[in-house]
Formats: C-alpha cells, sequence, structure tokens
C-alpha cells in the first residue's frame, strides 16, 4: 500500500503543479500599441484537441494489444517471456491515461480552471440557505443591477430554475428584487455581490450564457463540505477557486492508486485508459470544477475496500457517494439484493454483507443531520430538493444519455428537425416532443429495467459484493437514469468485472474509442448522444451475456509426441 500512496502523491504532483502554473497571475497587462504580433506557426508538438484524442486512442489500442498478447503467451505457458518489459508498459500506459484525461497538461486549452463549473457549485453551495435551488440565476440578476446598472441586466435572458426551467426575461426580479434580497442578511447580501462581480469579471462575455444553465443541483449532502471550504476560504477570487480547483485532480489520484492496490496492474490500466477515451466524460465538461468527482472517487473506493474485504469502509463510502449524487446508489443495490437474497434463503444475512449495511447507517446518520445544519433548514431542504430533481428529470437536454434517451429518440423529431430559433427558448419544442415520446413508451423502458435487474441478481447473487456492485452499477445506471453525459466515468468499475471474463476489459476500450467513432459522424449532439448512450446500455447486456456463458476449458498446452512403444519380438 505504501508504494501506491506514493504513487498518489507523485501522480497528483504532475496533474496539480501545471494547474498552479496555467493560474492566471493576477498582474495588470500592458497593453502595446500599434503592435501586432505575428503567431507562430504550429509544429509538430503545438497541442490540439485533435492530436491529445489521437494519442489517447492510440493509448487504447497499445493498452489492448500488449493485454492480448500476454494471455496468449500465458495460454502457451510462456507467461514470464518479457512479463517485466510488458508489465513496465502497461503500467506508463495505465499512468498516461490518468494523465491523458487531464490532456496531458493543457486541460482546457492552457487553463486549468472551469471558472463556469465555479460560478455554479462555489456560489450554490456558499449561498445555499439564502439560494437553494431557485434563486442563483434571480439573485445574480439582482446582484449585477446592482453593481452595473438595471439596463444591463433587462438586455438579456434568463432560465427560470424556480418553475418552468425555460429561458425568459429578467423583468420579474428587476421589478420585485426582494423577493431575492429578504432571504440575505444585509452583511450576506454584501458578499454575495462582490462574490458576483468576481465571477462577472471571469466570465466576460460568457457571462449572459451562464445564467441560461440549469442552475446549482448538488444533493443537501453534497453541500456540507463544500459549504464549509467555501465559507471558510472568503470571497472568491483567484486564490480560492485554485485552491477548490485542486480537490479533484487528488480525488481522482487516490481513486486510481486505490483500483491499482485492489485489483492489480492490468486492471488499473484498463480504467485509467478508458477514463481518458472515453469522450462523453471528456475534461471539457467539469474537469478543473469544484467537487465534481467525490461521487465517482467514492464509488469506486467503496468498491475497492469491498474487494479488500474492508467492508464497513467500503458500505460508508458507497452511502456517501450515492449520497452525493443519487444515482451511484445502484452501486449499493448489488450487494443489498445480495444481502437480502441471503437472509431469505438461510435466514440470516452473511457478516460481510452486515458489516456493509453498518457502514452505509453509520455514514447516513452523519450525512442527515449534518446537511440540515449546513443548509439551516430542516425537511423543507428535502422537499425543495425532491422538487428540483422531478423539475430536472422533466426537462430533456442534447447531452442526455441513457436507455430513456434511447426510447425517446426519433429521427424525425430530432433537435435537426425542431430548433426553432424565433423562440426565447430555441429547444423548448423539441423538449416537448421528447417528453410525449417517453410517454408512449414508459412501460417498455420500466419492464426493461425490471428485466435487467433480475439478469443483474441472478448473475451476482452468490458472488462476492464487489462484484455485484460493480455489475449492478454498470448495467442499470444506463438503464434506469437519464444523466448528462460527463457523468459516464461511472463506467470504470467495468474494468473490475476483467477478474471474471478478461474480455470484458477489452470491450470497455472498446466503447471508449466508439464513442470517438459516433462524434464523427455527420449528425447533431442530440443524436451523437443518444447513440453513445445505446453503445453503453449495449455494453452491459453484452456484459451479463458474457458472465453466463461457461467458462470455456482451455486449450491444453501442447506437448511432445510420445513415440508408440514397440514390442521385442523374441
Amino acid at each position: 500500500m505504501r508504494r501506491f500512496v506514493r504513487a498518489a502523491v507523485l501522480g497528483f504532483a504532475l496533474i496539480a503543479l501545471p494547474a498552479i502554473a496555467s493560474a492566471e497571475a493576477q498582474v495588470p497587462a500592458v497593453q502595446l500599441q500599434n503592435v501586432q504580433k505575428t503567431p507562430p506557426k504550429p509544429g509538430i508538438f503545438h497541442y490540439t484537441e485533435a492530436k491529445a484524442n489521437a494519442l489517447k486512442l492510440a493509448g487504447a489500442v497499445a493498452l489492448a494489444a500488449l493485454l492480448v498478447w500476454g494471455w496468449n503467451l500465458e495460454e502457451k505457458g510462456e507467461g514470464k517471456k518479457y512479463r517485466r518489459q510488458r508489465r513496465l508498459a502497461i503500467g506508463l500506459l495505465g499512468v498516461l491515461g490518468v494523465f491523458g484525461w487531464f490532456n496531458y497538461g493543457k486541460f482546457h486549452s492552457g487553463k486549468f480552471i472551469h471558472i463556469w463549473e465555479h460560478y455554479h457549485y462555489y456560489m450554490g453551495s456558499k449561498y445555499f440557505p439564502e439560494l437553494r435551488y431557485t434563486r442563483l440565476y434571480e439573485c445574480s440578476a439582482v446582484a449585477e443591477a446592482e453593481l452595473y446598472g438595471k439596463e444591463r441586466v433587462a438586455r438579456r435572458t434568463m432560465r427560470d430554475i424556480a418553475e418552468t426551467n425555460l429561458i425568459g426575461s429578467t423583468d420579474a426580479i428587476l421589478a420585485h428584487p426582494e423577493k431575492c434580497t429578504s432571504h440575505f442578511t444585509p452583511a450576506r447580501w454584501e458578499a454575495f455581490k462582490k462574490d458576483t462581480a468576481y465571477f462577472i469579471r471571469k466570465l466576460g462575455g460568457r457571462w449572459a450564457n451562464s445564467q441560461k444553465d440549469h442552475g446549482y443541483n448538488g444533493t443537501p449532502w453534497w453541500s456540507i463540505v463544500p459549504s464549509l471550504l467555501t465559507n471558510a476560504l472568503g470571497e472568491a477570487n483567484d486564490r480560492t477557486i485554485l485552491l477548490l480547483g485542486i480537490l479533484d485532480p487528488l480525488l481522482i489520484v487516490l481513486m486510481f492508486v486505490g483500483i491499482g492496490w485492489a485489483f492489480g496492474l492490468e486492471i488499473f490500466a484498463v480504467a485509467a485508459t478508458f477514463f481518458a477515451v472515453n469522450f462523453p466524460s471528456r475534461f471539457y465538461w467539469n474537469g478543473g470544477a469544484f467537487l465534481r468527482y467525490d461521487y465517482l472517487a467514492l464509488s469506486v473506493l467503496g468498491i475497492c475496500m469491498l474487494r479488500k474485504k474492508k467492508d464497513a469502509l467500503g458500505g460508508a463510502m458507497l452511502a456517501a457517494g450515492a449520497a452525493f449524487r443519487i444515482f451511484p446508489v445502484f452501486f449499493a443495490v448489488g450487494p443489498a439484493m445480495q444481502g437480502l437474497w441471503r437472509w431469505v434463503k438461510e435466514k440470516a444475512m452473511p457478516r460481510s454483507h452486515r458489516r456493509i449495511l453498518v457502514g452505509a447507517l453509520v455514514a447516513t446518520a452523519i450525512l442527515v443531520p449534518g446537511s440540515m445544519i449546513a443548509a439551516r433548514g430542516g425537511i423543507e431542504v428535502y422537499q425543495d430538493f425532491t422538487r428540483n430533481t422531478l423539475k430536472h428529470a422533466e426537462t430533456p437536454l442534447t447531452n442526455h444519455m441513457g436507455l430513456r434517451t434511447v426510447l425517446s429518440w426519433r429521427p424525425w423529431s430530432n433537435a435537426r428537425h425542431l430548433k426553432d430559433e424565433t423562440l426565447v427558448d430555441p429547444f423548448q419544442v423539441w423538449k416537448e416532443q421528447r417528453l410525449a415520446n417517453f410517454e408512449r413508451v414508459k412501460p417498455l423502458f420500466y419492464l426493461l429495467n425490471l428485466a435487467l435487474l433480475w439478469l443483474v441478481f441472478r448473475r451476482s447473487r452468490n458472488e462476492e459484493p464487489w462484484f455485484a456492485a460493480s455489475l449492478a452499477g454498470i448495467v442499470m445506471i444506463p438503464a434506469a437514469t437519464e444523466l448528462t453525459c460527463y457523468y459516464y466515468a461511472f463506467m470504470i468499475p467495468a474494468a473490475f468485472l476483467m477478474e471474471k471474463k478478461r474480455e470484458i476489459g477489452l470491450w470497455l476500450l472498446v466503447l471508449g474509442i466508439g464513442t470517438h467513432a459516433i462524434t464523427k459522424l455527420p449528425i447533431w449532439s442530440d443524436d451523437q448522444y443518444m447513440w453513445m448512450g445505446l453503445a453503453t446500455v449495449a455494453y452491459g447486456v453484452m456484459v451479463l451475456w458474457t458472465l453466463a456463458q461457461p467458462e470455456g476449458a482451455r486449450t491444453p498446452v501442447a506437448q511432445p509426441a510420445v513415440a508408440p512403444v514397440r514390442s521385442r519380438k523374441k
């Protein structure tokens, strides 16, 4: 374990140092008059996203080739041949996979911080008691009007995250600013205005568009630690945002160190390479943000703890991962079904499952009251969260993925045909049609999910808890939920199933490569993400089918023929 900790420190340093170096220096820019710089000609080492993607894809192909080569050598009884060199190459490709997700230190074209994300989750968590889930854009509009004048705010639009979730004017909130300011004390309102001014400056021309996103959606449990951090660090500035942005890289490095510790080198390399090559969850979306990967690190590390027989800690981590983003609860569904099955069958729950349950209950006992303290509220906090979640469930997005997206898609009612630029919200008709399409197939959606859940149970009921957690998560999350694309890093635990069938890892790499191939099709983004979702659901079905196949008899190693014994004539 000690060497993995050292690897974590080194890996974090490789990622964090470029991030710190990329932080914008707070020095006044010198403007030179009548001087026009000639841009340098891009060389072979000049960074572009296309080159980075090509390098990631090459790494995935190289890893697959190395694995197949090594497995063939083992089957021939030559597993020691080039073993050291092969392991070194596999480990190097795994490390490059982790680094590759960060675009090899280039992040967002040279900038580490994703300021758009920080605006939503820094402001949303720091001022959660005042804003809750409905007032971020309204209060930002009021603060902007007080800072820079009403006319500026009146010229732009914003999304109504309180009711319709559609884009509309700012007239109502400008006419009644007390709807927002009444929730603040004078001191907190002044602090909110200062922080809003910082994000207006940093976002620049993108500020108006940031008010058309979908607000702050952290769960009440997620808000505990971020609210403590944002309030403790003081007002928003470059240093504060950089410190908060480094937390995710640290968690990601620890997650992959945990994978190597629990599952070994090959599975670590496959998981890391998939993380790098999977297009939907690339760095573009949440990289350089504020604690957007805590749920992933907790869920994956929870499975690693189950693999190492640290059941109570694993149960606590799975519970926390589920609390932070809800959908990771499906990782816990696998062990839960096992425990109930054994309890019904044998009239007693296995010791490992009892320890998992205790860990989950302890985590819940801490998170529930902690969330109420952070939100400065009671049960209404959860009621607000429930309403916000249901609202988003009824708001289709062009980067949604999953079985529901697949069943709701029609080639004649996609965004290409229904986007209407004459409307304030150009996607309003498209959204309404998507919801209508789903209503017609809702029974099929539930029937397919029940069938998949039954198959997951059948394949995992007699396996170890870590296996059940991995299988339930990678099959049921794409099937039962409709998530935005950037959450699809949750497929990482599919690599763990290589312990049962090695080809599952190869297909995971193929899935990641396939998502890039889909982006080359001449179709709109909503169609692209639908096909990526379909590929992921199909992958889960393929895993279930593969695990259902009996273990094939291995071809025996060839032996030299024995010469027939001839009887001697007497």
